[in-house]
């Protein structure tokens, strides 16, 4: 069988946590995954819609940008915004 060339290879430690909650009228289901690797960024996986990014406490508050990485409506963007510096 032939080697397939990697760009990359990393193995490294992280620390996941697991959040639910609701926020107005949408219900979120996150993991939240943090290791050197991501440069002091947190890796959000939004489970339901498997959506994620890496986002801090700056690009969180982009106008447009958790819309745009969890396709996410205005206002469920908002319940979010509200919920993550916490858990960052």
């Amino acid at each position: 069988m032939a080697q397939r060339p990697l760009l990359e290879d990393v193995t490294q430690s992280t620390s996941t946590r697991f959040v639910s909650f609701t926020a107005g009228s949408h219900r979120f289901e996150l993991a939240l995954m943090k290791a050197d690797y991501f440069q002091n960024q947190t890796m959000v996986i939004n489970l339901p819609k498997n959506r994620q990014a890496l986002l801090d406490h700056k690009n969180i508050n982009e106008i447009g940008h958790l819309e745009h990485m969890f396709q996410l409506s205005a206002m469920e963007a908002e319940e979010l915004r509200n919920y993550l510096p916490d858990l960052l």
